[in-house]
């Protein structure tokens, strides 16, 4: 048997020591300076309240909410820069964060009082004294592991582009639609000198997607499927095919096939010519081809929800439910780590997080075919994108997608 060099036995005994300074530098010192924000804070409070009533003549209900209020701002900027270190920017969502971690705790001990006041009969001071302990933990934990969390982003992780094209078709119910599909896609690029994959992401069929597309894969290469259980919606599946992805570009598609694969080329060109990181087809610029179009009454409710989407969420684009758009690899990621509508409303979505994150998005006219079998259910669908243009409207507000 070997024996065990006296360094290994040194580096071990000090492997205590090392896990206590783990633990005082990631919970004991933030928690030392959370209690001294918090002891500064509520100075803060009360001297702000003394000074609203008896010098600006305030009322004491109203005066004690705005000194609350002062004394979260305190706390807020002082716990961000100092104590949790936390280098956001994004100071609206980090404040809203902390606001409700605050309300919270101020009724935490109206009902810590209570309990320990009036029903467990302790002194007041004792129960005083025992609150602040319970609520100063709730806002340390809180703060410390939702509010200022720095959270490992995706666009960190460095990848390694295996593809020079990834194709993503999400598909339900597609049994009767996704042969030809895939075929022509094939078919175009056995002619081509690029490296592709696609990924069919089944949103949970009820049919024989799922088995028609396993039936191709000895045929097609570089032909993957993603099955989801149930189904969840054109973004969500959308989304899982992007964050799976291995090209250095990100296309998406409709199963149907309405803009056919060939139009990526001119998202391509127009991408490399204009240095942009996003290309859109669009069927509504002055060289568009719509070759079969789609009922008028549907073209009208179309072009009223564009007129919202630019009004609104972001001008510029005349088309921003196309289903086939190509995006860098980069991009494609960032943006979609961010998406949070999982059906029809993620096209906007998608395009409202790129102006956000500053990339650049082009419009590119194509040709375009309207499946008669298209599931679109005008009225509907109308409601539930102008219930996601509402939702994507909060979240810009409250700064969701800019961190």
């Amino acid at each position: 048997m070997g024996s065990k060099k006296p360094g290994n036995q040194k580096n071990l005994k000090k492997s205590p020591r090392r896990r206590r300074y783990a633990v005082f530098q990631h919970v004991l010192k933030p928690f030392i300076k959370y209690a001294f924000v918090g002891v500064l804070g509520t100075a803060v409070d009360i001297g702000s309240l003394y000074i609203l009533v008896e010098y600006a003549h305030i009322a004491i209900i109203p005066a004690s909410v705005l000194s609350f209020l002062l004394a979260v701002i305190n706390n807020f900027i002082l716990n961000k820069i100092w104590t949790f270190q936390n280098k956001s920017k994004n100071y609206r969502k980090l404040f809203i964060k902390f606001l409700i971690v605050s309300i919270i705790g101020l009724l935490l001990t109206i009902l810590c009082m209570q309990l320990f006041v009036y029903v467990a009969n302790i002194w007041y001071i004792f129960a005083k004294a025992l609150t602040s302990l319970i609520v100063l933990s709730w806002n340390f934990l809180g703060n410390k592991f939702w509010t200022f969390n720095i959270k490992k982003k995706e666009d960190q992780i460095i990848e390694k582009n295996i593809y020079d094209l990834s194709i993503i078709i999400p598909a339900y119910n597609e049994e009767n639609r996704i042969k030809n599909t895939l075929l022509s896609i094939h078919d175009y690029l056995s002619d081509k000198k690029i490296t592709a994959e696609i990924l069919v992401v089944n949103d949970g069929s009820k049919d024989k997607t799922a088995e028609v597309v396993k039936n191709y894969q000895n045929k097609i290469t570089n032909l993957k499927i993603i099955n989801f259980e149930k189904n969840s919606g054109k973004g969500a599946a959308v989304k899982q095919g992007i964050m799976e992805s291995k090209g250095k570009l990100v296309l998406f598609t409709d199963a149907d096939n309405s803009t056919p694969i060939e139009e990526f080329e001119k998202l391509q060109k127009s991408m490399t010519d204009q240095n942009a990181q996003i290309a859109i087809g669009s069927r509504y610029l002055q060289d568009s081809s719509v070759r079969i179009k789609q009922p008028r009454y549907r073209v009208l409710l179309g072009r009223a929800g564009n007129l919202l989407i630019r009004a609104f969420l972001i001008d510029g684009i005349s088309d921003t439910q196309c289903g086939f758009k190509l995006f860098t690899h980069d991009a494609a990621k960032n943006i979609f780590q961010f998406q949070k509508i999982k059906r029809f409303g993620f096209d906007m979505e998608a395009l409202v997080v790129a102006n956000y994150l500053g990339y650049k998005i082009i419009e590119v006219p194509v040709s375009w075919f309207n499946s008669a079998e298209s599931r679109v259910r005008p009225i509907k669908d109308a409601l539930v994108t102008l219930k996601d243009l509402v939702y994507i409207k909060l979240n810009i507000w409250s700064g969701r997608y800019n961190d």
